[in-house]
């Protein structure tokens, strides 16, 4: 096995484990999606008195969080390793715009 081989196996690898753990961020997003929808049809809606700051914070953490690593692992992996800097600073900007545009409509 030459070394560009094993470089080769280690990016795979890498690229591997973000797609799985953006998976299970899906799936988790998912469910507390669903958690919320299915309140929403009860007498308890979360939604009814308003979404305060705290709130929004959680969900536009959440959002934000899927948003990058989409655009993470639709760059092909530069965006987690070779961008880092600048992957931190947007994950930043858009939480902060989801976060307070999240407290603002709801």
């Amino acid at each position: 096995m030459g070394e560009g081989d094993r470089q080769d196996r280690k990016e795979a690898t890498k690229l591997f484990v973000a797609v799985a753990v953006a998976l299970i961020l899906l799936v988790l997003l998912g469910f507390g999606g669903l958690y919320y929808l299915g309140a929403a049809m009860g007498p308890g809606d979360p939604f009814s008195a308003g979404l305060g700051l705290k709130n929004a914070a959680l969900i536009s953490f959440a959002v934000s969080l899927t948003v990058i690593l989409v655009m993470a692992v639709a760059s092909g992996g530069d965006a987690i390793f070779g961008e880092l800097p600048f992957t931190i600073a947007g994950f930043l900007i858009f939480f902060v715009i989801f976060w307070l545009m999240i407290a603002w409509i709801f």
